[in-house]
């Protein structure tokens, strides 16, 4: 499995993952809505819908000119107030799907994806006043960058 060859690849390619998630699909969760930082969700933005945002990114290996390098990413699950605790953790189980981890099928996984290190999610629940909360699953994915 070839490692996607520039950060911006990555990142189109989880946008894509991240949009499959529907029922019709498999599914638990009906994805309504992709959103990319620095793309700011709307106070309208439909219910439920994702955050994509890009963390830390380092270097763990080098062969000039072109280098391996970890995309740390946070994918975060944005639902109503009256969602439950199962939905957020059907959209867990979903992302976790989407790239490929638990498939059989190696062609399903998400190239450069770091399933050994595990993943991490945090759940943020609605208080007085909130509106949303919301689920963040964080991933590490390597690529390949080329300094020529």
């Amino acid at each position: 499995m070839a490692l996607f060859q520039n950060v911006a690849a990555v990142t189109a390619a989880a946008r894509e993952r991240l949009e499959l998630i529907k029922p019709a699909a498999g599914f638990y969760t009906d994805v309504q809505a992709v959103f990319v930082a620095p793309e700011v969700a709307k106070d309208n933005a439909p219910h439920m819908h994702v955050l994509l945002r890009g963390g830390n990114d380092r270097l763990i290996g080098w062969a000039r000119p072109q280098a391996i390098r970890v995309r740390e990413y946070e994918i975060e699950g944005v639902f109503k107030k009256t969602a439950t605790e199962q939905d957020l953790a059907n959209f867990h189980v979903d992302v976790l799907r989407a790239f490929g981890i638990g498939q059989d099928l190696p062609d399903r996984q998400f190239p450069g994806l770091l399933d050994d290190e595990g993943d991490e999610a945090e759940y943020r629940w609605a208080v007085k006043g909130e509106t949303t909360q919301s689920i963040t699953i964080r991933l590490g994915i390597q690529y390949v960058q080329t300094y020529n």
